[in-house]
């Protein structure tokens, strides 16, 4: 009997053709740590980060890839953005069709003072944008939806929230953990402060890689989660140099 694989909303199977030699190929035949060599085969790892980085851009509609950041999930790039950017009297609106990656965060958050707001979809999953509107206060500073619900399959009306949220001056922060890959997603269109993604679903790819888009005047708001040898923020420049040398070493 054959067998039909429907849990695709925890991870994709099988996965694109081409991952799995690419990992092998990695581990058998690279093997180096991406920005942390000055030798050729570093630098030619830190050019296919880049060009990942690249082609993500193109993807979503982004202009810069400096500014695309690897996580090791999304989970970890959520928590990232809400703990890097809200302060206490900070106010924050979601949607009741979140995942526990954005609403655990915000209880833990709302200890230190951080408000939020939790607004009722329909009992269909659907969410009226202009309901959403009503929600918002003077110290609203950010507004984080997921694009579709693992749950019940529903896509909520993200474009309109980012309409919203430009009008309001609130930034805006898309949780595409269902979508990315599946559905079409446009950065600039949705007026997108972030976007937060992982690898291992509509993205086809391996777990334990994920990331956030982030635009510049949002990312300079954030102090960094996780602290070492090379920060977050730091390591975007990084790859962009290596990208440089390699280039200028294959010339």
């Amino acid at each position: 009997m054959k067998n039909i694989y429907l849990d695709n909303s925890a991870t994709s199977f099988p996965k694109a053709p081409g991952v799995s030699s690419a990992i092998n190929n990695y581990i058998n035949n690279i093997g180096v740590n991406v920005g942390r060599g000055t030798y050729k085969t570093s630098f030619s790892a830190g050019q296919i980060v880049y060009e990942t980085r690249s082609k993500l851009c193109e993807l979503f509609n982004f202009d810069n890839p400096l500014n695309v950041v690897f996580t090791a999930n999304i989970t970890q790039s959520i928590n990232t953005i809400l703990k890097g950017f809200l302060k206490p009297n900070d106010h924050v609106i979601i949607s009741s069709m979140e995942h526990n990656s954005v609403v655990r965060p915000l209880n833990n958050l709302s200890k230190s003072g951080v408000e939020y707001d939790i607004v009722l979809c329909n009992t269909d999953g659907t969410l009226e944008p202009t309901h959403f509107e009503t929600y918002i206060k003077p110290n609203t500073k950010m507004v984080i939806m997921t694009h579709a619900s693992n749950v019940c399959g529903t896509i909520l009306p993200v474009k309109q929230i980012g309409e919203i949220c430009k009008h309001h001056n609130i930034y805006f922060v898309l949780d595409s953990a269902q979508s990315a890959g599946s559905i079409d997603i446009d950065f600039k269109s949705f007026n997108l402060s972030a976007l937060t993604f992982t690898g291992h679903k509509g993205l086809l790819g391996p777990q334990g890689i994920g990331g956030f888009i982030i635009r510049d005047d949002f990312s300079q708001q954030l102090n960094p989660l996780i602290e070492g040898v090379l920060e977050v923020y730091q390591s975007l420049n990084f790859n962009l140099i290596f990208y440089q040398i390699s280039s200028n070493l294959e010339h």
